[in-house]
């Protein structure tokens, strides 16, 4: 990289830095986001003492799918 290049990205690291110190957090907002309504439907599967290993890793993978989230293909059997 270019001394310009590196330069411009400390830069804009510091100008970023700067405005998430002043930048106020909508605790509402985040409780709506859907990472921890994901978050929150897997933590409900986990405390599940009646759901097995396998019917555990089933249920998470239906939150992920759910969401459209990637899994992988470990689980796909089918």
């Amino acid at each position: 990289m270019t001394i310009k290049v590196e330069c411009l990205k400390s830069y804009l690291a510091d100008y970023i830095t700067r405005q998430i110190d002043d930048f106020e957090i909508d605790e509402s907002a985040i409780a709506d986001s859907v990472a921890l309504r994901v978050l929150s439907e897997i933590q409900k599967i986990i405390q599940n003492d009646n759901y097995s290993d396998f019917y555990m890793v089933e249920e998470i993978v239906k939150v992920f799918e759910k969401y459209h989230i990637d899994a992988g293909s470990c689980h796909d059997f089918g």
